[in-house]
């Protein structure tokens, strides 16, 4: 199973400073990336909230980071605020695509224990990311890379939700903080890398167990829109954040909080959602 992925785009960081800089805003350890390593990360707000996520591979000569294709123009432009006097160069590769390789035979394969950073591998000019869910990840020329199939990016999709591998959009930017998108579990949070924006609310987050929200895979009769809410009894409960079909209806990754994991739930129509997976535990009394 092979596709490219069209969700995400591309963009090259270079400059001598660019692992140094990026180091001091991204929530994982890009300084000590070797060459053909890769890692997940995060770009927050001062107050915590993801504007997105990504995987930050390095390539020895330059940085490669893949995201949200709807959210790297922002991000970009935010990235640049902060530059001043580092060398540091941001340049969006808009003839790089990304693309996803999955055995057919793959199942979940929800986080037993954070990855701070995997291998990848190049060939013909094509990167191979080789990430803990078992999928493979390519990124190079878009005309280098397999053909976007519907199917099989659904299966990409699947895959990822119910391993628990969030991606926040431009309809879920600054929605969650890192622990509610299961960062601290997949290995994109690094806990003793030192501080980056939003660092002290994350870090806060999970020494004093203050976040009351986390990741669940949700199952409904259609297909669900990124970004639209989950609700309990009519009240808000959480939010959509990734969705894929499935032969009776959708699967989607949702935040909600940790009241609601045993509730009746409903997207904003009324339509239900059957909790089938729970990234976290409830403690009594929560």
């Amino acid at each position: 199973m092979q596709t490219l992925l069209p969700f995400f785009s591309v963009v090259r960081v270079s400059g001598d400073d660019r692992a140094d800089f990026l180091h001091n805003q991204l929530s994982n350890d890009v300084k000590n990336l070797v060459e053909n390593q890769a890692c997940y990360a995060t770009y927050n707000t001062p107050k915590g909230r993801v504007i997105a996520n990504m995987l930050v591979l390095n390539r020895s000569g330059d940085i490669l980071l893949i995201m949200a294709a709807d959210l790297a123009e922002a991000v970009v432009k935010r990235l640049r605020m902060f530059v001043l006097r580092a060398k540091v160069v941001f340049e969006p590769l808009p003839g790089f695509g990304v693309a996803g390789e999955l055995d057919d035979s793959a199942e979940a394969v929800p986080a037993a224990e954070p990855h701070l950073s995997f291998a990848a591998e190049v060939s013909d000019g094509i990167h191979t990311i080789f990430l803990p869910h078992t999928g493979r990840l390519k990124t190079g020329e878009t005309a280098a890379l397999p053909d976007f199939d519907p199917a099989a990016e659904n299966a990409w999709k699947l895959h990822e939700i119910r391993s628990g591998y969030a991606w926040i959009s431009e309809a879920t930017k600054e929605t969650a903080v890192a622990q509610m998108l299961n960062q601290h579990l997949i290995g994109g949070v690094h806990f003793r890398k030192g501080c980056y924006p939003g660092q002290e609310i994350i870090a806060r987050a999970q020494y004093r167990g203050q976040v009351k929200r986390g990741l669940a895979v949700l199952a409904g009769g259609s297909l669900e829109a990124a970004g639209i809410a989950v609700q309990t009894g009519g009240e808000e409960a959480g939010q959509i954040i990734n969705t894929a079909l499935t032969d009776t209806g959708s699967l989607s990754l949702a935040v909600i909080k940790f009241s609601a994991a045993e509730a009746a739930l409903t997207d904003a129509d009324g339509n239900a959602l059957k909790q089938e997976k729970l990234f976290f535990t409830v403690e009594a009394g929560e």
